[in-house]
């Protein structure tokens, strides 16, 4: 059996055993084994020598007393029992596992040779797993979900694997308030198996995955990564957070994964030879994801900057230009359009700051401006639109309520046109806008942002963080040979 065909059934097993399951909520078996049992279609098999019933379901004292096969095994016993159950494992024909049992390489001494008897085992079995010391997995299409302190979540095309548990749902809970969807997520725990590239491999051909992003303290095949990387990048983004560059920071790394960390400078040149995504924060991550998938590949690192107050234009286009982007004059003939469009108080000149006016008209100059790659807008395009929420009932209007609901309704409609427009703009020209707003709860709740929700457009909150994700997909643009760089 090769490695694509082990890891289908970690992700897409047709039974499960949860070996140290619980009937005691907060334990790692007892919520596993209660999400395993109210998602998805698979048989589920819950082992525990001292009972013979766990969440109302029939328990077996070994998996050797399951009646049926048993593709994967998630468990859960004390670091002790571990050996035994694993031997249990094998004896059943079990094709792969999950370890959540913490306690070995991570601590050293004793804990890593336990560790090494553990995959000595598995290994005589032919079991694959992931950890031990993980936080468990999911797939979404298959509802499949072993990772039991899950925050809200949908189906989507991003795949992550994270060497850090814990780190892993802060990626994931950002990720869906930026709209992002996932695929499959693996905790993967010290790796004493299962690396980070065996997961590479296998999302690397996953046709539900388009964007795989990772948390990486140290790889344990790293040529085997850059080889992986290098032909998975030609036709889906790898972005990585790859940490342990301080002295402090690579000490941290050997006493979390017991896996070791290289040299920064290094690190960096081979990336970029393997087209590999490099961000140094957690928001960086989701940031990324969003404008890979969102947005257009630029032709070029040329960039407009549309805002409505000066201030939001000056902080973008130093971002802009501090993450290697460029802030071009505006050809003459857009000139003259936005001279048509807008006051006599717009900058003339870019950054376009309209001083107030109704801007969303004067994006589709500066898409087909030539000398423009990519916009940028600092601030709410549509505005007054996308203060929509914002407006309120004052009492002397009480009587005119209907009339007040009307307008906000006609305000969101067009809001949402104008959205409808600007994407079929983007298509068009393949330029990418990427937005950068602050919104309120109150506006989250609306048509206008939902759609961007659902389109991979939410905005980013400052410019900067906007520039930043923006100059990702240049980076990833020039690397695929779309652009040509400077």
């Amino acid at each position: 059996m090769n490695l694509i065909q082990h890891l289908d059934y970690l992700f897409n097993p047709r039974s499960v055993a949860v070996i140290g399951a619980s009937n005691i909520p907060g334990k790692w078996g007892c919520d596993i084994l209660n999400l395993l049992l109210t998602r998805g279609e698979r048989k589920v098999y819950p082992i525990n020598r001292n009972r013979s019933e766990v969440l109302g379901v029939k328990a077996y004292g070994s998996i050797g007393e399951v009646p049926g096969s048993v593709d994967f095994a998630v468990i859960t016993v004390s670091g002790e029992a571990l050996p035994a159950a694993m031997e249990d494992c094998v004896r059943k024909g079990v094709k792969t596992a999950l370890i959540i049992t913490g306690g070995f390489s991570e601590v050293g001494g004793g804990g890593a040779e336990a560790e090494r008897e553990v995959v000595e085992i598995a290994r005589r079995g032919g079991i694959r797993f992931i950890g031990p010391n993980c936080a468990g997995h999911l797939n979404t299409s298959a509802e499949l979900f072993t990772a039991p302190y899950l925050p809200s979540m949908r189906e989507g095309p991003v795949s992550f694997v994270s060497q850090s548990g814990n780190l892993g749902l802060v990626v994931l809970a950002m990720g869906y308030e930026a709209g992002l969807g996932f695929s499959k997520y693996i905790s993967s725990g010290n790796e004493a198996d299962l690396h980070f590239e065996d997961y590479l491999e296998y999302l690397g051909q996953d046709e539900k995955t388009g964007v795989i992003i990772g948390y990486v303290e140290g790889f344990r095949e790293s040529r085997r990564f850059l080889e992986l990387a290098g032909e998975i990048t030609r036709s889906k983004p790898v972005v990585i957070m790859k940490v342990g560059c301080t002295d402090c920071g690579a000490t941290a790394c050997r006493s979390h994964t017991a896996a070791l960390s290289g040299s920064d400078d290094i690190c960096d040149a081979a990336f970029r030879q393997a087209g590999v995504i490099r961000v140094d924060e957690v928001g960086d991550l989701v940031d990324t994801a969003l404008v890979l998938l969102g947005q257009p590949l630029p032709r070029g690192r040329r960039v407009a900057v549309l805002t409505v107050g000066g201030g939001l234009g000056v902080v973008a286009a130093d971002a802009l230009v501090r993450h290697g982007l460029e802030v071009p004059p505006l050809s003459p003939a857009t000139m003259e359009r936005l001279n048509a469009l807008l006051s006599g108080r717009w900058s003339r000149g870019n950054p376009v700051d309209t001083s107030g006016d109704i801007s969303y008209p004067c994006l589709a100059p500066l898409l087909e401006d030539e000398n423009v790659d990519a916009v940028l807008i600092a601030g709410p395009v549509w505005a007054p639109s996308g203060f929509s929420a914002f407006i309120s009932t004052p009492p002397w209007e009480r009587d005119n309520l209907a009339d007040l609901e009307k307008m906000v309704r006609a305000v969101e409609e067009e809001s949402v046109s104008n959205l409808d427009a600007t994407m079929e703009l983007m298509k068009r020209y393949q330029k990418p806008v990427v937005l950068s707003v602050w919104v309120d709860s109150r506006v989250k709740d609306g048509e206008l942002y939902r759609k961007l929700w659902d389109n991979c457009l939410t905005p980013y909150p400052t410019p900067d963080k906007a520039a930043k994700a923006l100059a990702r997909l240049v980076e990833y643009s020039e690397y695929l040979g779309v652009a040509t760089g400077s």
